[in-house]
């Protein structure tokens, strides 16, 4: 990786930049990063990527109703258990 104080060319394709450019004139490659006080890139939320909607949807319904959500328990389709 490429870290200057002022960029004069873009990394990326060659073209000229000034310090004032945010992304390169000529192919919009973000120069924000080749920048030593550039901020660090956000984490990403995993948490968010694998929740289920449904099931956080319907706790928070029951929370606000005060009720206790019925405990599934999980059985083979072919055995000899009800549900």
């Amino acid at each position: 990786m490429i870290v200057a104080e002022d960029l004069k060319f873009c990394p990326h394709c060659g073209a000229p930049v000034t310090a004032d450019d945010v992304k390169c004139p000529q192919c919009q490659t973000d120069l924000s990063a080749f920048r030593p006080d550039a901020p660090a890139p956000k984490k990403l939320n995993l948490n968010a990527l694998y929740s289920n909607p449904y099931r956080e949807g319907m706790k928070r319904v029951h929370d606000q109703q005060g009720d206790e959500p019925a405990k599934h328990r999980w059985h083979w389709p072919w055995s000899k258990e009800s549900k």
